[in-house]
């Protein structure tokens, strides 16, 4: 009797430790990579305690000459600011506000045309907590450190037309997912009018897509939800990009739009899939709400999958531009040679 307690017992374990995994469709049965990828990402930052010290960071700048004033929690900001390339990097973040801590909320609430206080407003403080990329919006050069890169703007890591795509088999992601990975490499090779995007098996494929525990792999305790990047293999230095998804998220799939809430971690696959692939392609964030390259997701946004006329605006110039430049130069290589040559039977008659 015991025996068949403890089996039943078992079994109600199993599954509802598989049900934890499968709210919004996608089941998964994890691996908690302990490779870190990228170096950046040192501090921790916790959203509650930011929260708890609004009343605290409502400063203003320091004057000349004025003691510095030490802001209980200032630090995690500091930290936040430095992993998206708004701060330069310290070996310790202190609670003292200086001024290149106030320069750095000053640009983040430029930049995201937020009203520019200097100091943490309940507007700049709602934005930070909100789910983003993990890629930083600036101040990040194109180096490969330990045979990894961020994305950059405008250089594209391969040179092929034909790109391939390939899933983490530990990540058992199921097909009517990868259907909607599928959507978004199809939208963006549309887009582009040169690249051609399709599946492969995992090791061969030119971008791998899976799911990994983000949160612990990067000791990085914002809400976020995906990174790219760009991997440089030895001895050939050959490039393969990476796509990797936070596990500790739930996704949505397209005919699930009714359950998605950020508040809940529930995110919409297909817009993360969208925003991290445009990574890939060389672009960079995009500071216009309705760009799927924005890198936070709005509470009024949450699904957000069509290219926007900022983002095709982008791709010409990076895509087409630069085709149709390559056969304006032979235009103008035929036009002179028939120049000369028309010269040349002028001289001769």
């Amino acid at each position: 009797m015991k025996s068949n307690l403890s089996a039943f017992l078992l079994l109600f374990l199993l599954l509802l430790h598989q049900s934890l995994f499968a709210k919004a469709g996608i089941v998964s049965s994890l691996p908690k990579i302990v490779s870190v990828a990228i170096k950046r990402f040192k501090g921790k930052i916790s959203p509650k305690e930011i929260m708890n010290h609004i009343p605290d960071l409502n400063f203003s700048s320091p004057q000349q000459n004025q003691t510095l004033q030490e802001i209980k929690g200032l630090s995690r900001i500091k930290e936040y600011f430095y992993n998206f390339g708004y701060l330069q990097y310290s070996e310790t973040f202190d609670d003292i506000l200086d001024q290149p801590t106030v320069s750095a909320i000053q640009t983040y609430q430029q930049s995201f045309n937020l009203q520019v206080t200097g100091h943490l407003n309940n507007e700049t403080l709602q934005l930070i907590l909100l789910p983003r990329c993990a890629v930083p919006d600036r101040n990040f050069d194109y180096d490969f450190t330990e045979n990894v890169s961020w994305p950059k703007a405008g250089n594209q890591w391969s040179q092929k037309k034909n790109l391939t795509y390939g899933f983490l088999p530990e990540s058992d992601i199921p097909d009517n997912a990868k259907k909607v990975f599928g959507q978004a490499f199809t939208r963006w090779a549309n887009a582009t009018g040169r690249l051609n995007l399709t599946q492969t098996n995992y090791t061969d494929a030119d971008i791998k897509v899976g799911f990994y525990v983000l949160d612990d792999v990067y000791d990085f305790d914002v809400d976020v939800f995906g990174i790219s990047f760009i991997r440089e293999e030895s001895p050939f230095s050959v490039k393969t990009a990476e796509i990797r998804l936070n596990a500790n998220r739930s996704w949505a799939l397209p005919s699930e739009n009714n359950s998605l809430s950020w508040e809940d971690d529930v995110l919409d696959l297909e817009s993360v899939t969208m925003h991290e692939i445009g990574h890939l392609l060389g672009f960079d964030h995009s500071f216009l709400h309705e760009s799927v390259m924005y890198p936070y997701i709005l509470p009024s946004q949450q699904r957000k999958i069509q290219l926007s006329n900022f983002d095709k605006n982008n791709i010409f110039q990076q895509y087409n531009n630069a085709r149709s430049g390559y056969c304006g130069n032979w235009r103008v290589l035929v036009i002179i040679t028939l120049s000369l040559g028309f010269g040349y039977m002028v001289l001769l008659a």
